[in-house]
């Protein structure tokens, strides 16, 4: 298998912008809502904000320090998730428009962050299948000669 790092460090690059979008977009949107406590959807915006960022946190220690094969799994299971909570989050944004709380009557807002959500999911989805991809280097079972490539295991 190739080495798929420099196509997972710009997807991971593209993921990250996707999602400083989405932080410009959903702060100017909570800072401007006058729904006490915060309105409802802001609040699962939040915390799934705050779950790619330890997924994106994990991928790029997965990249750098760790050995990649022990966080394949770590990975693709924070991706999932996460892409859980985007999907419907986005659907949801680009219904109302603008008629979010804090959106000021304006769709650029929830244009904006709909957008960056949508380069957020995309960017999981690829960062998911290239950990899925990456060569881990791992035993391969053995096989035996006589019993025609049969695994011994």
């Amino acid at each position: 298998m190739a080495n798929l790092t420099l196509p997972f460090i710009a997807t991971w690059l593209v993921t990250l912008a996707g999602g400083l979008v989405v932080l410009g977009a959903l702060g100017a949107l909570t800072n401007d809502s006058e729904i006490s406590p915060l309105f409802a959807p802001y609040r699962l915006a939040w915390t799934g904000w705050s779950l790619e960022v330890v997924a994106l946190l994990v991928a790029l220690y997965a990249l750098a320090i760790g050995p990649f094969r022990n966080w394949r799994a770590t990975i693709l299971f924070f991706y999932a998730s996460v892409t859980g909570f985007l999907i419907p989050l986005t659907n949801d944004i680009f219904v109302a428009k603008g008629k979010l709380p804090g959106s000021n009557g304006s769709d650029a807002r929830a244009n904006a962050a709909g957008a960056g959500l949508i380069l957020v999911f995309i960017g999981n989805y690829v960062q998911a299948i290239l950990a899925a991809l990456h060569d881990t280097d791992e035993p391969k079972a053995q096989t035996a000669q006589v019993a025609g490539d049969k695994d011994l295991a």
